[in-house]
C-alpha cells in the first residue's frame, strides 16, 4: 500500500519543472517536485558562490512568462529585480568587433563602422528578425499546445503560425540571413548568441531559432538581481506557497504502472512508493527510459520522429579577476568567435559573462563553450587540457588575464579548483555536484517538428506521463522549456476535471481554466 499520494509529481527541479509544479499547486493540486539529481545553478569554493553556467533570462519580455508568472503572482517582482543594458552583448571575430545596441542610432553607427558594405542587407535582417519576433509574441499569447498534436492541435497551431512572415516558405528553411554569403562575418554576429541560448544542435538551428534569441539580445538582454539562483528560490517559495513540495536531493528510481497508466513512483533512497495520478518527466528522455518499466511503448514514437541523440555538452569555467585587469570596453556578455573557420571546436567559440565588482574589488568571468560529445567521450583525456585552452582564449581578449587572475575553477573538468596567488587548490562542497556527469547535454534530432524548433511530444505513449524539459522545444531554448512548462499544465489540467470545482471558486482565478 503506498505510504503517500500526490497528484502529481514532477521529477526534476529546473525552472521547467519548478514552473510546471507551482502552476498545478496553484490550480489545486498536490505537487512533489522531486530533484532527479539536479545540482542546482551554483556551488560553493572556499568562500565564494559560483555560477554552473552564464544565465541571461532572455525570454523575461515573452507572453508566456507574463502569463505563467502573473498567475503565479510573481511577474511584478521579477520586474523590480530585471535590468537591461545599452550594450548587451558584443560579438568579436578576427578583425571585428560588433556592440549590439538598443538605440537605432547607436546600432545603426555600428553597422557603418564595422559593415558599410552590406549596410542595407543588414537593416532589412533587422526588420525581417523584428517581425517574427513580434509574430512569435502573438503565437505565444494564444493557449496552444507546444508541440502540437493531432489534428485540432495542429489546425489551431497552423492558423496562428500563418501571421508569421516566412510562412509561406516554411520555418525550418527560412534563413534569415540569405542575403549574405556564407562566410560573411555578419553571420557570426547572428548565430552565434543563438548557438549558446538554444538547447539544439547548433547545426540544426532554424530560422525562429536564430532570430528570436539575437531579437532579445538586440531588445536589451535581460539581467535578473540575484540571477538564477533568485528565480528559483521565488518558484520554490511559490510552489509551497500553494502547498506543493521540493525535495532537492530526491529522486524516483522507477515509475510504476496500472493497466498502462502511471500509479506511482518509487523513491531510489527509501524504496518508498508513492501513489500518484500524474508524473510529469523534467529530466532528459534517456534518464526517463531508464525508470520506466518497460520501453517498448515509446518505440512508436522513435519510429515516427526518431529518438534525440547527445552531440554538445556545456562546459563553464569560472575565473575571478581584478577588476583592474578588464578592459574599459568590454560588455556584460561577450560572445567571441576565435577561429570562424575551425568550426564550434572548445577554444574558438565562447560566450564570456561579466559579472559585477563585488566588495573586493574583483570581477566574475563565467565562461561557456560547447565540447563535442565525440571527444569527451572517446578521449579519457580531453577534459584534463579543455581548461588551459579556453584560458588562453580568454586572455587573447582580456590581454593582461594572467596578472590579475586569482581563482581558476570549472565544475565540470574534475579538476580541483586553483588559487593562482596561493598556488593550492582549493576545498569544494559537495563534491558530488562536480564531474564531468554535471555537463549539460545538448541533442540532435532526427525530425524537428513546428517551426523546425519543437521536438518531442509532451504526451508520451503512457497515460498520464508528460515530457516537460529542454527536448520538447528545444530550438527556443529557456523560452521553450516554459513553453513546454505552460503547455503541460494546461494538459493536466484539463485532463483532470476533479479539480474543477476549486478552480472555479470565488478565491481563485486561473488561466488555464
Amino acid at each position: 500500500m503506498n505510504a503517500a499520494y500526490y497528484d502529481v509529481v514532477v521529477l526534476g527541479s529546473s525552472l521547467g519543472g519548478l514552473v510546471a509544479g507551482a502552476l498545478l499547486a496553484k490550480n489545486g493540486f498536490r505537487v512533489l517536485v522531486l530533484g532527479q539529481d539536479d545540482v542546482g545553478p551554483t556551488y560553493r569554493v572556499g568562500n565564494v558562490t559560483l555560477p554552473r553556467r552564464p544565465f541571461d533570462f532572455l525570454p523575461a519580455a515573452s507572453p508566456v512568462v507574463r502569463r505563467s508568472f502573473n498567475e503565479l503572482a510573481l511577474h511584478q517582482q521579477v520586474r523590480r529585480r530585471i535590468s537591461t543594458s545599452d550594450v548587451p552583448f558584443q560579438v568579436c571575430l578576427p578583425r571585428t568587433r560588433f556592440n549590439g545596441s538598443t538605440e537605432r542610432e547607436s546600432l545603426e553607427r555600428e553597422i557603418e563602422r564595422e559593415f558599410p558594405e552590406v549596410k542595407r542587407p543588414i537593416e532589412d535582417i533587422h526588420r525581417a528578425i523584428a517581425r517574427a519576433s513580434e509574430a512569435l509574441d502573438a503565437m505565444t499569447e494564444n493557449d496552444l499546445v507546444w508541440p502540437p498534436e493531432g489534428f485540432f492541435e495542429r489546425r489551431e497551431f497552423q492558423r496562428a503560425a500563418s501571421q508569421l512572415p516566412f510562412a509561406s516558405r516554411g520555418s525550418e528553411i527560412w534563413d534569415p540571413l540569405a542575403e549574405l554569403a556564407e562566410d560573411h562575418p555578419f553571420r557570426h554576429v547572428v548565430q552565434t548568441p543563438a548557438r549558446f541560448a538554444s538547447s539544439l544542435d547548433p547545426g540544426q538551428l532554424s530560422g525562429v531559432g536564430i532570430a528570436r534569441p539575437y531579437a532579445s539580445w538586440l531588445g536589451g538582454g535581460v539581467k535578473i538581481d540575484g540571477g538564477h539562483a533568485w528565480l528559483r528560490r521565488q518558484l520554490t517559495e511559490r510552489l509551497e506557497t500553494y502547498s506543493g513540495e521540493l525535495r532537492p536531493r530526491e529522486r524516483a528510481d522507477r515509475i510504476v504502472l496500472r493497466r498502462g497508466s502511471v500509479s506511482a513512483v518509487r523513491l531510489a533512497s527509501t524504496g518508498e512508493t508513492l501513489g500518484c495520478g500524474f508524473v510529469v518527466a523534467n529530466c532528459e528522455l534517456a534518464r526517463l527510459l531508464r525508470i520506466v518499466p518497460d520501453r517498448s511503448p515509446f518505440e512508436d514514437v522513435f519510429e515516427r520522429i526518431g529518438e534525440p541523440q547527445p552531440r554538445w555538452f556545456r562546459y563553464t569555467l569560472n575565473l575571478v579577476v581584478d577588476a583592474a585587469g578588464i578592459p574599459a570596453g568590454m560588455a556584460d556578455d561577450v560572445f567571441y568567435v576565435r577561429d570562424p573557420d575551425r568550426g564550434r571546436a572548445a577554444e574558438t567559440m565562447l560566450h564570456i559573462e561579466r559579472h559585477p565588482v563585488d566588495e573586493n574589488g574583483q570581477v566574475l568571468l563565467c565562461v561557456e563553450t560547447l565540447l563535442l560529445r565525440r571527444a569527451v567521450e572517446d578521449s579519457p583525456s580531453y577534459l584534463d587540457t579543455v581548461r588551459e585552452r579556453v584560458l588562453a582564449s580568454v586572455g587573447e581578449l582580456v590581454p593582461f588575464l594572467g596578472d590579475h587572475l586569482s581563482i581558476v575553477d570549472s565544475p565540470h573538468d574534475g579538476r580541483d579548483p586553483f588559487d593562482v596567488r596561493a598556488r593550492r587548490s582549493l576545498p569544494v562542497e559537495e563534491p558530488w555536484s562536480r564531474g564531468p556527469d554535471t555537463m549539460e547535454a545538448i541533442f540532435g534530432f532526427p525530425v524537428r517538428g513546428a517551426l523546425g524548433a519543437c521536438a518531442m511530444p509532451t504526451r508520451t505513449p503512457i497515460d498520464r506521463l508528460y515530457l516537460c524539459n529542454d527536448q520538447v522545444v528545444p530550438g527556443l531554448g529557456l523560452e521553450g522549456a516554459l513553453l513546454a512548462a505552460s503547455t503541460v499544465a494546461r494538459l493536466v489540467v484539463r485532463h483532470d476535471r476533479r479539480k474543477d470545482w476549486m478552480r472555479r471558486g470565488l478565491w481563485t482565478k486561473s488561466d488555464f481554466s
